[in-house]
């Protein structure tokens, strides 16, 4: 029997993609302040579904999962390689190299894939700490999230931005330890209004300079620790909210389909839009590159969901 989805997390998940595009599509302000709390907010509701797993389980646990989410990462990772680079497929070894290793150095239009690494890593980690006495797990997630902002960590190119899971697990954990807060008080206007109110005094003061704040997950740069948990957090609790009232009307059908896409999404919409802009030279607006970068995905996430085969390779399901 198929479980039933929460329409709500569908909704935030296609809010949070739709963000990701827009934040991708060149608008300096938007990619700025987007930034502050689009892929923590993605962690933070991936969090929400996670479930704690037995140490005697893990080992085929982690294994199905790593196969689930690595397997699509290479098919990916080679398709979009052979599209771009049909007369140079010589350069595959090479390229193939660059997918194993991942993280930041995955660039154009493998800019997004450091997100599966991280996500995939953060899970298997969660899973692990997961067994432990609670006061322990909250120990080791904050440790790791003091010491993921040091320099010695930062200044070194990570295997599969491995770093960056020591950030990600914060927002990845929150997400699971408060779901069922979260679950309760998801439609809260009152909590929506307040985080919004302070998010926009926040946005106000960065922007007449009164506070230098900047988060890029990918490139590692996260400069206050206290700064990198309150204020991705104010994002969290809008978005949230406008996804429960969304929930009330005929559009949330829509959007439901680009949260169960959303995965799709993540690896294909800067190809979609470099092709757009070297292939066929359509140099597309910030509006269209976020339109093309969902609406296409999307449809060929449809196509693929069609057949068994394409199902494994591209969605990762059985």
């Amino acid at each position: 029997m198929e479980k039933k989805r929460i329409e709500w997390l569908d909704i935030a998940k296609a809010i949070s993609i739709i963000l990701v595009v827009l934040g991708h599509a060149g608008h300096p302000f938007l990619d700025i302040y987007l930034g502050w709390f689009r892929m923590p907010l993605f962690f933070f509701l991936s969090g929400v579904l996670f479930k704690p797993v037995l140490f005697k389980s893990f080992g085929r646990w982690a294994g199905n999962k790593t196969y689930r989410m690595m397997l699509p990462y290479f098919v990916y990772g080679i398709v979009i390689f052979a599209v771009f680079n049909m007369q140079s497929l010589e350069l595959l070894p090479d390229h193939l190299y660059n997918l194993l290793y991942g993280g930041s150095g995955l660039q154009g239009p493998y800019g997004v894939f450091w997100f599966i690494t991280v996500l995939l890593l953060t899970q298997l980690l969660l899973g692990i700490i997961s067994n432990f006495y609670k006061w322990i797990q909250i120990f080791i997630i904050a440790a790791l999230f003091v010491v993921g902002h040091s320099e010695f960590i930062i200044s070194f190119d990570w295997l599969w931005n491995a770093n960056v899971v020591m950030i990600a697990i914060f927002y990845y954990s929150l997400g699971y330890y408060s779901k069922e807060i979260i679950r309760k008080y998801h439609d809260s206007f009152t909590a929506a209004a307040i985080s919004a109110a302070l998010a926009a005094i926040v946005i106000f003061i960065n922007v007449n300079g009164q506070l230098d704040f900047y988060l890029n997950l990918k490139m590692s740069s996260y400069n206050h620790f206290i700064l990198d948990i309150i204020i991705p957090l104010l994002f969290f609790m809008p978005v949230i909210y406008i996804s429960s009232v969304i929930e009330k009307f005929p559009i949330k059908e829509i959007l439901k389909v680009i949260g169960q896409y959303s995965i799709v999404i993540m690896y294909l919409h800067l190809p979609v839009n470099i092709f757009f802009r070297t292939v066929l030279e359509y140099n597309v607006t910030a509006f269209e590159f976020t339109v093309l970068g969902v609406a296409i995905p999307v449809i060929i996430g449809y196509l693929f969901s069609l057949t068994k085969p394409t199902r494994i390779l591209f969605l990762g399901l059985k």
